[in-house]
């Protein structure tokens, strides 16, 4: 999907001045606040960021100050995810 934004000229300047230009940069920081408020899982974020080590997700919500509390699900689901990939 495509969307369309409307943004002064000095919020599209700073978000070029970063890796990946100014349509990454936006994509990043849309997923990153939508994690943040929980409206997307780890998974879903990492998936829509093609982010497939979770050293580097941590990395990315932490410099964008992405920290949030996981739901009891979510946690389950990991260590679920954990426990299957000690086994093989």
């Amino acid at each position: 999907m495509t969307i369309s934004l409307d943004l002064l000229e000095t919020v599209l300047t700073r978000l070029s001045q970063t890796d990946g230009g100014v349509e990454e940069e936006t994509k990043r920081t849309l997923v990153c606040g939508l994690y943040r408020e929980g409206r997307l899982s780890a998974t879903e974020a990492m998936e829509s960021l093609h982010i497939s080590s979770r050293a580097t997700f941590e990395s990315l919500i932490a410099q964008y100050h992405a920290v949030r509390e996981w739901p009891d699900d979510e946690v389950e689901s990991e260590l679920a995810t954990i426990e299957r990939l000690n086994r093989a």
